[in-house]
């Protein structure tokens, strides 16, 4: 059973975490955190060391949320081109998936900390290559299965993946239209048909 103490730091981080996520680190202010918690200052740096443990560990917590579901995306029965196809269905409707979480966090966490938080922006760096490390594997299996053939090195060709992905989530963010996101992984989808299914 967890404790009150969990329970407290749980609801923080949970409650905070979209905040983080939408205002980046520095335009996130105490009492953007004390007026959606409805803690004092004092009660939030009982639970956390300071403001960037704060926000690291909101980080942790939507990018938790993110490689779960690619997880589980990715861990759908059948081929790699099954998987494949599974990763940017989800990625056809991943506005969708982080309405909650105030945006895509690989994206806004990497962008905001870049200048201003060298841990979160390593964070931000260490999920994207746990991201594409998952896709690679996938793609990995495949052509050892014999299911794809690959013109690059699996984890070349997952990282081409997923800058595309990645621009395609910057770019229906910054125009606020997801036609960007809609008709780049329609283009994926016809790469991966074309391109590398044997």
């Amino acid at each position: 059973m967890i404790s009150k103490a969990e329970r407290t730091t749980a609801f923080i981080v949970e409650t905070v975490a979209p905040i983080f996520n939408k205002l980046g680190y520095v335009g996130t202010s105490m009492s953007d955190l004390t007026d959606a918690t409805g803690l004092t200052k004092g009660a939030l740096y009982g639970n956390f060391e300071n403001k960037e443990a704060l926000a690291l560990a909101a980080f942790q917590y939507n990018s938790t949320l993110l490689l779960d579901a690619i997880d589980e995306k990715l861990g759908v029965s059948g081929t790699a081109l099954d998987k494949l196809f599974s990763i940017t269905n989800f990625y056809r409707h991943y506005d969708e998936f982080t309405q909650k979480t105030g945006g895509c966090p690989v994206l806004n966490v990497g962008v905001d900390a870049k200048n201003n938080n060298k841990l979160l922006s390593a964070a931000a760096k260490e999920v994207t290559k746990h991201i594409e490390g998952k896709i690679a594997l996938v793609l990995e299996n495949g052509v050892n299965q014999g299911e794809i053939r690959l013109p690059v090195t699996p984890l070349q060709f997952a990282k081409q993946m997923f800058t595309m992905i990645q621009g395609a989530v910057a770019m229906a963010t910054i125009t606020d239209d997801r036609k960007y996101l809609l008709n780049t992984i329609a283009y994926l989808d016809q790469l991966i048909t074309k391109e590398i299914k044997k």
